[in-house]
């Protein structure tokens, strides 16, 4: 009976000890870090559309490697609020630099990070864009993440506001270049 009491003792000593071990390994853990950002400047221009860029760091701050298996922007701009352009955003990889708007998925090992690039282009719905962006409202971003690690994969997000002063800050930087 002694022999049975000590093997069932260590039998859940092990238990214990590897369940301590698996949970101490922990997990990837992203962040896209927006309040260090670089400021929206401008890509291009033409006479109807204007293509701004930024860009974003990020950190997988986790103790496991992680994928980032998905990665896109959701801006927010309703007609209800600013009805004089169309809006396009997209996300890619600032080492990738894809213009297709797919993301590749992207292995990122513990305690390192990278950066993306945002791009918003806004259409003038008519006449010129100067004048379409002139009554620009601030405008959020979201940067929206599927994360595939040791936990089972799960989306997660971040927010950015792009504000009507860094448009027209952008616009006349543009402008003063250009003379």
């Amino acid at each position: 009976m002694e022999f049975l009491t000590v093997l069932i003792i260590l039998v859940l000593v092990a238990v214990v000890g590897i369940w301590l071990f698996i949970a101490n390994q922990g997990d990837a853990h992203f962040k896209f870090i927006v309040d260090q950002r670089t400021e929206f400047s401008l890509k291009e221009k033409t006479q109807d559309a204007a293509t701004f860029t930024t860009t974003i760091p990020f950190v997988n701050d986790g103790t496991q490697d992680g994928t980032l298996m998905d990665v896109f922007s959701r801006h927010f701009l309703p007609y209800e609020q600013f009805d004089a352009v169309d809006t396009d955003t997209r996300l890619t990889l600032d080492s990738v630099n894809r213009n297709d708007g797919y993301w590749e998925a992207y292995i990122v090992p513990k305690t390192t990070g990278g950066s993306i690039i945002l791009t918003v282009k806004f259409t003038a719905k008519a006449g010129d864009i100067k004048a379409a962006l002139a009554d620009m409202v601030d405008m959020p971003i979201d940067i929206v993440f599927q994360v595939v690690a040791r936990s089972p994969w799960y989306i997660d997000k971040a927010r950015l506001v792009m504000t009507a002063a860094e448009i027209q800050k952008a616009l006349a930087a543009s402008e003063a270049a250009a003379r």
